[in-house]
């Protein structure tokens, strides 16, 4: 194996490995609120809407850490490094990420469907089933409400578990090419001098 080849294959580990992490954190972000609705707004509320309401600000945040993750690889690739730099890198970089995402998930959807169905003679009782097909698309809470059922937690189904993907794509693809263009993006706050 060449030189080149070699480090292409790390530079594209390396860039999957940070986008995955990214996504987890995004994950950690979007369940981290849960307790803290549950304990304050749950007697007064469905926990479903303030939880919505949480999710976008999540996605808004995970977003952000995409495009400077992907702004990062793109502004690395403008220097003279060895290995392969092209236009869609930062969209193939967040496909794979995603589908990694997205093959998590279907094993989740399929343990839920097996192990986690609890049923009641008069009402479907889903929650349970629908909490672990939901455990790595937590920040896009908001998404699965406006498109899936459920009356508390919304469903996740093998369509709709793509969205994760094409959001990761999408974000990192977007930060690459700005950082191919010479654009930073950087979302730290600046320190003032004085």
């Amino acid at each position: 194996m060449s030189d080149f080849v070699r480090d292409t294959i790390k530079n594209h580990a390396k860039g999957i490995g940070r986008i995955l992490l990214v996504h987890m954190l995004a994950v950690a972000l979007g369940w981290a609120a849960y307790p803290l609705f549950l304990t304050l707004l749950a007697p007064r509320m469905i926990i479903s809407i303030p939880l919505s309401v949480f999710s976008v600000i999540a996605s808004l945040v995970y977003a952000a850490m995409l495009v400077s993750q992907g702004n990062e690889y793109g502004l690395q690739d403008t220097k003279p490094y060895n290995w392969a730099r092209y236009k869609g890198k930062g969209f193939a970089l967040g496909a794979v990420a995603g589908l990694a995402i997205y093959i998590l998930t279907l094993i989740c959807i399929a343990i839920a469907n097996r192990h986690f169905y609890v049923s009641h003679p008069q009402f479907p009782i889903e929650s349970i089933n629908n909490y672990i097909r939901i455990i790595f698309c937590m920040p896009f809470f908001w998404f699965f409400k406006l498109v899936g059922k459920g009356d508390i937690i919304p469903r996740v189904t093998p369509l709709t578990a793509l969205f994760p993907a094409v959001f990761m794509s999408g974000f990192t693809g977007l930060g690459y090419l700005f950082g191919r263009s010479g654009v930073v993006v950087d979302f730290r706050p600046k320190k003032k001098r004085g």
